[in-house]
């Protein structure tokens, strides 16, 4: 279901908004109970069933983009955006090139199209950082994570004898 070839056909519009929605409902933990014919959270990421205890519309199904209308989709499109880390974000290019995919044009852009690419950048994400790790050890990661960049600046500043300056960096919102 993650493979580039079905990232790929995601941004060509080659599979339904249901699809899309549905691939990226399983891998935020969502589970479908065939008997109750209802979506699960049991194995949702926690910090995202707090905010979504069901799965959301991410795409915009009805492609009615007024505001009274779109917007629970659009907040949950721009919550799934803000997980992924800023050297996340360019994954498309990078691992869908081979495809022939180089982006968007800006004209081409709609609203259906730039959701479906940042769920697939965020399928991209969850697929090279999340895939296969417990909600634990993803938060072991990221703290050793932390701790090597701490300990790079101070290596900097005794190498420079100068402080580090604090780099800007977006807000980036964990599922986990």
């Amino acid at each position: 279901e993650l493979s580039n070839e079905n990232l790929y056909k995601i941004l060509m519009l080659d599979c339904t908004d249901l699809e899309v929605n549905t691939v990226v409902w399983k891998c935020l933990g969502y589970r479908f109970d065939e008997e109750s014919e209802e979506w699960t959270n049991a194995e949702v990421f926690p910090k995202w069933m707090e905010r979504f205890p069901a799965p959301p519309d991410l795409i915009g199904m009805a492609r009615i983009y007024s505001k009274e209308v779109d917007q629970p989709s659009l907040k949950a499109n721009q919550q799934l955006v803000r997980s992924v880390p800023v050297d996340n974000k360019q994954s498309l290019k990078i691992h869908l090139k081979p495809l022939g995919f180089t982006g968007y044009k800006y004209a081409e852009l709609t609203p259906n199209k730039t959701r479906r690419a940042q769920c697939a950048n965020w399928l991209l994400y969850y697929r090279e950082e999340l895939f296969g790790y417990t909600v634990e050890e993803l938060r072991e990661r990221r703290r050793l994570k932390k701790e090597a960049e701490e300990a790079e600046k101070r290596r900097l500043a005794e190498e420079t004898g100068e402080e580090p300056k604090d780099e800007w960096k977006p807000p980036v919102k964990e599922v986990f």
